[in-house]
């Protein structure tokens, strides 16, 4: 079982200032006993943030018309967080279970682009963003599962 100590000492090794939130948040981090499981625990939690950020992207599309600039903003994102989710679930998850960390680690980086797309789709809109705190908590997310899964390229979990 993880306990608290567990987690800061290994989000310590990330020096990603986020990483204890983030990870104590979800009661799943309990669970974990290794690097490798707070790794799959924080892909989950990545996982979750770009499938919630669909959902949201559904709900916020509603409230504007067609070629409302909004609505063209919210479609980028919603194309960038359908490609995250899907790399995340099933690719990254992929390789991070058969030991291709590196793999795994493009992966998470790769699916946090999805934030920055949406940030970009906004401002070329000229339009204040309405995903700003999801946009962040994807990077956040992303940006843990990236750093605990880096730690098992540097530590391969014979070794952690």
């Amino acid at each position: 079982m993880a306990d608290a100590g567990f987690i800061a000492t290994t989000c310590n090794k990330t020096h990603n200032a986020k990483c204890v939130a983030v990870l104590t948040a979800n009661p799943d981090s309990a669970d974990a006993s290794t690097v490798s499981d707070l790794a799959g625990v924080a892909l989950d939690l990545a996982v979750a943030a770009a499938s919630d950020a669909g959902a949201l992207i559904n709900d916020r599309s509603s409230r504007y018309g067609g070629g409302a600039p909004e609505g063209e903003a919210l479609r980028a994102c919603s194309g960038a967080y359908f490609d995250a989710a899907n790399d995340l679930d099933i690719d990254a998850h992929d390789s991070l279970g058969s030991g291709d960390y590196a793999a795994a680690s493009r992966l998470v980086s790769g699916a946090s682009g999805a934030a920055d797309t949406c940030d970009a789709a906004f401002a070329a809109a000229k339009v204040s963003s309405v995903m700003v705190d999801v946009d962040q908590k994807m990077k956040d997310r992303c940006g843990v599962a990236r750093d605990l899964i880096n730690l098992l390229i540097k530590f391969p979990p014979s070794d952690n």
